[in-house]
């Protein structure tokens, strides 16, 4: 018999015992239960605060979807996750309904998060974006290329494909004892937390199935709108091995 268990058994030799011990059990799980509901209600409340006086505060509205530390003055940002930065950083998650109106934002940015979403949660998160999105606004969306994997294949890979796969295989999987693009795409699957990863046919796809027009390609840190140039900031360490791997597509809400 564990300690535990003989506990228990003295406690029935006591009369009255055992209700009073459940009693202030069932109590102090209510007074725990409380202080996490009080919680939560007071975190919605400041989200809600710092979400209005956001909106109250610019005229050009701009949102961050997984900011991570990459926080952006004058953008409303926000991630599932808490950082050291927290206070500039708003609570949200995009595989939900977004705590945001209408039409209220003109540009939406993220930068390799949605791989990180089951493809059904990636179209709520697009259908969400296009909610939030003025008429005429632009979403830019940077994420890793299947695409860009895949050509890891061809018969004559450049140097560039040859430096990529041994950076990935030194850098990321351990045991793999040879540099094949099998080590590198099968961990790209598996590793980060990744749940889905587009090509560039399913992720047009994806932006206009949830009603965005003018699908186009950019390269990293390149844009047509000023707002949305020059904020990918993923691996800065390794930024030649970032723009082979990622892919960014803007596209337009009617």
């Amino acid at each position: 018999m564990t300690v535990m268990n003989a506990a228990r058994e003295r406690l029935k030799d006591v009369p009255g015992l055992v209700p009073v011990v459940r009693s202030t059990r069932a109590a102090r799980q209510s007074a725990v239960r409380y202080l996490e509901d009080a919680r939560f209600l007071a975190g919605r409340v400041g989200r809600k605060k710092r979400i209005d006086s956001y909106l109250r505060a610019h005229a050009v509205r701009k949102l961050q979807l997984g900011t991570g530390s990459n926080i952006y003055e004058g953008w409303l940002n926000t991630d599932v996750y808490d950082f050291k930065r927290k206070n500039e950083v708003v609570y949200l998650d995009a595989s939900k309904p977004f705590p945001l109106p209408d039409a209220a934002f003109d540009r939406v940015f993220t930068e390799h998060m949605i791989e990180h979403l089951t493809y059904s949660d990636g179209l709520h998160c697009l259908r969400e974006c296009r909610r939030v999105l003025r008429p005429g606004g632009r979403i830019r969306v940077a994420t890793p290329s299947l695409d860009r994997l895949i050509s890891l294949y061809e018969r004559e890979p450049t140097d560039l494909q040859r430096r990529y796969v041994r950076w990935s295989v030194d850098t990321f999987i351990e045991g793999a004892d040879a540099y094949l693009p099998g080590f590198v795409l099968n961990n790209f699957f598996r590793d980060w937390g990744h749940r889905f990863i587009y090509d560039s046919q399913t992720l047009t796809h994806a932006l206009e199935s949830v009603g965005f027009v003018e699908v186009e390609e950019w390269p990293v840190g390149q844009s047509g709108d000023p707002h949305l140039a020059n904020l990918e900031r993923h691996m800065l360490s390794a930024a030649e091995f970032n723009e082979f791997e990622t892919m960014v597509f803007e596209a337009r809400r009617p």
